[in-house]
């Protein structure tokens, strides 16, 4: 993928997290360009879902500063950061497992009062995910994995978004899947929603993001364009040579 320097939409500065006396975070840092995918790498214990609950609110960092379009995140609650235009699609997927996929995907929706559009946006989604057309009816967590996590993007779709946050997007799909899965996110960013995603899959997300971070610890040890970062011999030893899951 081409990469520029396009203006920044989400940006962590100096970002210092506490689990109590833990430190989860120390001066993290990463920048996400409007229209761009952005991947974070680590292992286990890194703090990489940490880094998804302070943009979401719903962890508060003790210092540093989040700002969504240039106006600061940090005191903002959930769903105002949700109404600013930031979506998730959170690790797991976290449907509703006895409501119907037509409400799980509706459940997006819920900032929204424009019903008449809200339809027309269902209809889309459809159109995006046509084997969701065949499911509305059927209870959520009767679904497989791979139709579940489609749910959730459409889900996060429904709040007409500028960015959406994916937590292991790819997490415990089949191959098959994951694929389709790839290839519905960088259909997505096309049409101008910008992704910053944690994704065990290093390899892939590396071929469809723009840039990407190293997490250890943390701390940011790599950052650079993805293209880059891939061929760099300490991505590939820890994430590519398959000792460890990114």
């Amino acid at each position: 993928m081409t990469t520029g320097a396009p203006e920044p939409l989400l940006a962590l500065t100096d970002v210092n997290t506490f689990y109590g006396q833990a430190q989860v975070h120390f001066d993290l840092s990463i920048t996400v360009g409007r229209g761009h995918i952005v991947c974070l790498l680590g292992g286990n214990a890194s703090g990489k879902s940490t880094t998804m609950k302070i943009i979401l609110g719903l962890v508060k960092p003790r210092s540093g500063e989040v700002t969504f379009d240039g106006a600061s995140l940090i005191s903002l609650t959930t769903p105002q950061i949700v109404r600013r235009g930031i979506a998730s699609v959170p690790e797991a997927r976290r449907l509703f497992a006895d409501m119907s996929v037509r409400e799980n995907i509706l459940m997006g929706a819920f900032v929204r009062s424009d019903r008449d559009a809200v339809a027309q946006d269902l209809d889309k989604m459809l159109t995006l995910f046509p084997k969701l057309g065949q499911r509305l009816s059927q209870r959520a967590g009767s679904l497989s994995g791979g139709e579940q996590q489609m749910v959730a993007m459409a889900r996060a779709l429904m709040s007409r978004p500028r960015l959406i946050v994916m937590d292991e997007p790819t997490m415990g799909l089949s191959p098959l899947y994951v694929d389709r899965v790839l290839e519905l996110i960088r259909t997505i960013n096309q049409d101008g929603v910008s992704i910053f995603m944690v994704e065990q899959n290093a390899s892939l997300a590396l071929e469809i993001a723009h840039e990407a971070y190293v997490l250890q610890t943390g701390k940011i040890v790599l950052s650079g364009p993805a293209r880059t970062l891939k061929d760099d011999p300490r991505v590939r030893d820890a994430y590519l040579g398959g000792s460890e899951a990114a």
